[in-house]
């Protein structure tokens, strides 16, 4: 059983490993027999599946004297055995992060069932229901069930009113916000820090304000969005014979400009982010959807809105050239996030 070590996430001096942390946290939130387990009875494993969280999967085993060997302690009430803890990660570098509103978002979104049903919320993370998944990888992504699937997915989650602020203006704001921390980060690493120098050459002060230029102002419908629906937040769940694609990465949900959702999902559609090598990501032009693939999943998403057929195709349109568009600004807030040190 691996023990998972992030010592920059570790508060308390007195904690030597990131499992130690983790006990804490579940005797202290979870209760019933987590918390009166002692340390030698948990385990606590890293996963994948998240591009703004750190996941992990921590359990609670007792040693079995009979069969010389390990097994899960028995299920006692409401409380289970096994939980998905998910630690706050390079979110708390977004713009306009904020931990009540974050807080806030998820009970909403279990209670719609758009999550796992969530068990203790705490400053740091939260736990879940754990569910057994496995990242989609680009060339499972690109599938007509998988992107019907989204298509849907989008047409409901953009169709939910939620309690913060509902206005367009963050996108522009996240632009500048990484923008700025892409200018200002420095490595100590001498490869890192030459390439950074070979990126910052490129002019990057010119290319947002064209981008901007291209962008805004803009006139599309401000809705509830994901804001980074693609692979990397897209998990597989369920046993073999009821398999469901699972959309993760919700904390980074707001009101924005509804095409963003689309130019976000087309523009990472060529990325694969499953690579362990450094830049920790492969890409392939073929992936990148053509038009027709474009226009076929946001005309399925038009027609889940319901719109008056004389409204279906202006929305249609409005969005094929508002997406095109924001698979720039994706691309462009990519770069600069993965320039910054996290």
């Amino acid at each position: 059983t691996a023990e998972c070590h992030l010592p920059h996430l570790i508060k308390n001096e007195n904690v030597v490993n990131f499992r130690e942390q983790a006990f804490a946290w579940v005797k202290k939130y979870m209760g019933g027999p987590w918390a009166r387990a002692e340390l030698k009875h948990f385990r606590c494993k890293g996963m994948r599946g998240d591009l703004t969280n750190y996941l992990y999967i921590c359990k609670l085993i007792q040693w079995d004297g009979e069969n010389d060997g390990l097994k899960i302690l028995k299920l006692e009430a409401d409380f289970p055995t096994k939980i998905t803890l998910k630690v706050y990660g390079e979110i708390e570098n977004y713009v306009g992060f904020n931990k009540i509103e974050m807080m806030t978002l998820n009970v909403i979104l279990a209670e719609r069932h758009y999550i796992p049903r969530i068990f203790a919320l705490f400053p740091d993370g939260r736990f879940e229901m754990y569910e057994k998944s496995r990242q989609l990888r680009a060339p499972e992504i690109r599938k007509s069930e998988v992107t019907n699937h989204l298509a849907d997915y989008l047409a409901d989650y953009h169709a939910m009113v939620m309690p913060f602020g509902k206005y367009g203006g963050r996108l522009e704001e996240s632009l500048d916000h990484f923008h700025s921390m892409a200018l200002s980060t420095e490595f100590e690493d001498e490869d890192k820090a030459k390439l950074m120098k070979k990126i910052v050459r490129y002019n990057i002060d010119e290319e947002l304000e064209t981008l901007k230029d291209i962008c805004f102002p803009c006139h599309d419908e401000v809705v509830f969005c994901h804001n980074s629906l693609g692979e990397g937040n897209l998990l597989l769940t369920g046993h073999k014979d009821d398999r469901r694609v699972q959309v993760v990465g919700c904390d980074m949900s707001s009101y924005n400009y509804r095409s963003y959702d689309f130019g976000h999902f087309f523009a990472t559609m060529q990325f694969d982010f499953g690579t362990s090598d450094f830049p920790y990501f492969s890409r392939d032009r073929s992936f990148i959807p053509s038009e027709e693939d474009r226009r076929e999943m946001i005309l399925r998403y038009v027609r889940r809105l319901d719109l008056p057929v004389a409204h279906q195709k202006v929305t249609e349109e409005k969005i094929m050239e508002y997406s095109e568009k924001f698979m720039l600004a994706a691309h462009f807030l990519h770069g600069c996030w993965g320039d910054c040190p996290g």
